[in-house]
């Protein structure tokens, strides 16, 4: 929409724009998960009981999905600088994100696969995050994991907009 040429000639930085963009995305994120800690209040003022599940379990759980989120908008905002066109971004956004939710069923479906092949794998899975984090266990190697892939594709983000940016 052109709206890109005003934003990249202001007296800011490419970093700067590239940080908005995700840092906006995720409080949006965060913004749509608050009222979920309001069932809890709500649960324990019509009950006068705590929820089943330990305090932990809880703030582990939203902690992993804070965590898979940023990831994954940052995944969205490197296919939207990848392509000017919104819906291919979209697409390109959903087939990524599926691949890497689901690469820690190709120790499942690859069943004569080596032991470190299936560790690898395990160790990408989104669902053994989730469910050990849903368990109230909270493991520093998927935090890093998430973080560091986060870094990682905003770094890229970075030179893709930077790189089109020069380009054109």
């Amino acid at each position: 929409m052109g709206t890109i040429e005003p934003l990249a000639t202001s007296p800011i930085s490419d970093l700067q724009i590239v940080l908005a963009k995700f840092l906006a995305a995720l409080t949006f994120y965060v913004i749509l998960w608050a009222p979920t800690v309001l069932y809890f209040m709500m649960f324990l003022l019509s009950t006068g009981e705590r929820s089943a599940a330990p305090i932990g379990a809880i703030g582990s759980s939203y902690l992993i999905l804070f965590l898979m989120g940023m990831f994954y908008l940052a995944i969205g905002c490197f296919a939207s600088v990848v392509t000017r066109n919104q819906i291919i971004a979209a697409v390109v956004s959903f087939a990524l994100i599926i691949l890497v939710f689901f690469s820690g069923l190709l120790a499942i479906i690859i069943p004569n696969s080596t032991p470190m092949f299936r560790d690898l794998f395990v160790y990408f899975s989104a669902f053994e995050h989730l469910g050990d984090f849903s368990k109230g266990i909270i493991d520093s190697r998927p935090i890093v994991f998430y973080l560091t892939m986060t870094a990682f594709v905003l770094y890229l983000t970075l030179q893709v907009f930077q790189y089109r940016k020069w380009r054109s």
